[in-house]
């Protein structure tokens, strides 16, 4: 079996450290630290003969584009976050039209079935009493409308996990605001909203890690899946094994090569687990 390589869920390479990962590959590989005991180190053999795979992650894929012919050698997959922006959640984002022109070369080079559109996560605070999300349903239905007609048919989403840093994060920086999870009702509102649109533009929905979100319509995703990678290859070259990276995750095998410390995304988003602090 060869490797596929995530760049990444650690950081957004695609937008910040896509040189780094350039210069990696022409090394043939690149030393990555491990996120939890930081001392420990393995290296990643990047070479094409062990790499089948690359997986990317990011909001911005301008850079990417630019010099999209070095990584020929490699099948590539792209996850693309586009999602409203809300100023208290991130620092900066781009522009819907900046995005969607980047989605529509993704899918004219590779194709809408190696892209997956996240819409993800869905944030729910409140304000004065008056409860408040980052979810925009004039904006998701346009979203929907435009990124379909690149041939996207694939949206993952994910309700924000109340990580202990984010809590944090968000009362030190709102004091006169409170996070709160989102009840069934609220959540089954906003699924309803989406369901009805995406219907509209024949794109599936895939839960993130929210397993009680899964019914006749809304699919378990898995945001890695060597079945599915295997399957675009039209043969068996990566590991389908099971590879949890957290609790509900359906994801499998893959080698993450992004560091939280050494490679900070500057997206600087409040709720992201791999934002250690506010930048």
């Amino acid at each position: 079996m060869k490797t596929i390589i995530s760049a990444s869920r650690r950081t957004d390479i695609p937008a910040f450290y896509l040189k780094w990962f350039m210069d990696g590959i022409k090394a043939g590989g690149l030393s990555v630290h491990n996120p939890l005991y930081r001392k420990n180190k393995i290296f990643v053999d990047l070479s094409p003969e062990k790499v089948e795979w690359i997986v990317f992650w990011s909001r911005d894929y301008h850079h990417f584009l630019k010099h999209r012919s070095y990584f020929h050698s490699y099948k590539l997959f792209f996850h693309f976050t586009i999602i409203s922006a809300h100023s208290i959640l991130e620092k900066q984002h781009i522009s819907l039209s900046k995005a969607v022109k980047q989605a529509e070369l993704l899918a004219q080079y590779y194709g809408g079935d190696h892209i997956i559109w996240r819409y993800d996560p869905i944030v729910f605070w409140r304000e004065d009493n008056h409860l408040v999300s980052n979810f925009n349903e004039s904006e998701f239905a346009e979203y929907c409308r435009l990124l379909s007609a690149c041939g996207i048919t694939r949206c993952f989403f994910s309700f924000v996990t109340h990580y202990f840093k984010f809590i944090k994060r968000f009362q030190t920086k709102y004091p006169h605001y409170t996070l709160v999870p989102p009840d069934y009702v609220e959540i089954k509102k906003i699924l309803d909203v989406m369901k009805n649109h995406t219907s509209n533009f024949d794109i599936n929905l895939f839960s993130c890690c929210n397993d009680n979100l899964v019914d006749d319509i809304i699919k378990r995703g898995s945001c890695i899946s060597g079945k599915f990678l295997n399957h675009l290859s039209g043969k068996k070259t990566v590991s389908e094994a099971r590879s949890p990276t957290r609790e509900e995750c359906a994801c499998t095998r893959s080698i993450d090569i992004g560091d939280y410390v050494q490679q900070p995304c500057y997206f600087g988003c409040i709720y992201c687990y791999a934002n250690p602090v506010w930048r």
